[in-house]
């Protein structure tokens, strides 16, 4: 009984628990003739590769992080066990670059993982469409623009899912905002590692025709449109993808015609909704997200150069603050994850990268 059982468990073992095979390649260029370091840095590029090929997600960012062996480590730390086995089929220089070809087996469920890991907490994506009375979809519209706007002017990065190509129908964003269901959100939001997602929809319908008999002998001179938006901003805390904030807005436009009025209705919805919804995510980014993440100087008993180093943190985008806790450890206030922070650092170069955890980077001066 006990064999059937274990027979049994195997049989019905779920298959995104089964490695994937997949062939990748990276590249890096040679510096100072190092030639070992470019192979690193090439074989980390070629595992990023072959990440995407298993997960089915084509991140559609220019670069992650300049440092791709840092992203290799952080993803071994925080997601063991994602590339089971990996070996180099074929490699060479090619006019100062360095590449190689490999074949690596990959669990495509840790490998979403390590997407989801590397996902930026203050990359925003957001998706508002707007339904007029007409049935006609605006997908760019002045509320999305306004709130993608003002989103950037907090030194945020945005993505405008629509204007970057998503094949998610409204119809389709309708039935998640009604079931819950955000999975075909989350998928495409994670091609651009955005950690919030503000996802809704506007509802239009004309509440008053021009001509209309309001009584006493008056005509309405006007039409009048009135505007309904839901909205949810899903983010992430411990670990798991939640509604972190829904609401409802409303208003109404006015005009000569039914356009006039509903254009007039999505500047009215936007000027409404656009300081509630930028305050939600700044609330959120700044509040859940932040930490305190450890910064040690290794073998440092010069409190110059920490004075030093804590400067230089200061002026980093997204530091909220920072403390000396020791002769050689900052406590740094973060709201991003502890790779961003270490790639910030990394690109002063003046500074090597010997460890790196969730709350803690531990460096050494070059």
């Amino acid at each position: 009984m006990k064999k059937f059982l274990i027979i049994l468990s195997v049989l019905l073992m779920p298959f995104f628990l089964q490695a994937k095979t997949v062939s990748a390649v990276g590249e890096a260029q040679i510096k100072n003739d190092d030639i070992a370091s470019a192979k690193l840095r090439a074989v980390a590029r070629a595992k990023w590769v072959g990440l995407e090929k298993a997960a089915g997600i084509k991140v559609k960012v220019e670069t992650i992080v300049q440092d791709a062996v840092l992203v290799d480590e952080a993803i071994k730390t925080e997601v063991s066990g994602v590339i089971e086995d990996y070996k180099i089929t074929d490699e060479g220089k090619d006019n100062g670059i360095y590449w190689v070809e490999l074949s690596a087996e990959v669990l495509p469920e840790k490998a979403k993982k390590a997407f989801s890991y590397l996902s930026k907490n203050t990359k925003v994506a957001v998706m508002l469409p707007v339904v007029l009375p007409n049935n006609e979809v605006r997908e760019t519209n002045p509320l999305s623009e306004k709130i993608i706007n003002e989103l950037a002017s907090q030194s945020l990065e945005v993505v405008d899912l629509f204007s970057a190509g998503s094949e998610m129908s409204v119809k389709e964003l309708e039935s998640a905002m009604k079931s819950g269901n955000f999975m075909e959100v989350r998928n495409i939001a994670n091609k651009f590692l955005s950690g919030l997602i503000l996802v809704g929809k506007v509802d239009s319908t004309v509440t008053a025709k021009s001509g209309k008999d309001v009584g006493y002998g008056i005509t309405l001179p006007f039409n009048v449109v009135t505007g309904r938006l839901t909205y949810r901003l899903i983010g992430e805390k411990n670990g798991q993808k939640l509604v972190l904030a829904s609401g409802y807005v409303s208003e109404r436009g006015q005009g000569p015609t039914v356009e006039d009025a509903a254009y007039r209705m999505m500047e009215n919805l936007s000027t409404a909704a656009s300081n509630r919804l930028i305050s939600e995510v700044m609330e959120k980014i700044k509040g859940i997200n932040s930490k305190r993440i450890e910064v040690v100087l290794a073998g440092n008993n010069d409190l110059d150069k920490l004075m030093e180093l804590k400067n230089e943190l200061s002026f980093i985008s997204w530091v909220l603050s920072v403390e000396t806790k020791s002769e050689d450890t900052l406590l740094v206030e973060y709201p991003e994850k502890s790779i961003y922070l270490a790639t910030a650092i990394d690109d002063l170069m003046k500074y090597e990268i010997k460890e790196l955890d969730k709350y803690k980077i531990v460096l050494r001066s070059n």
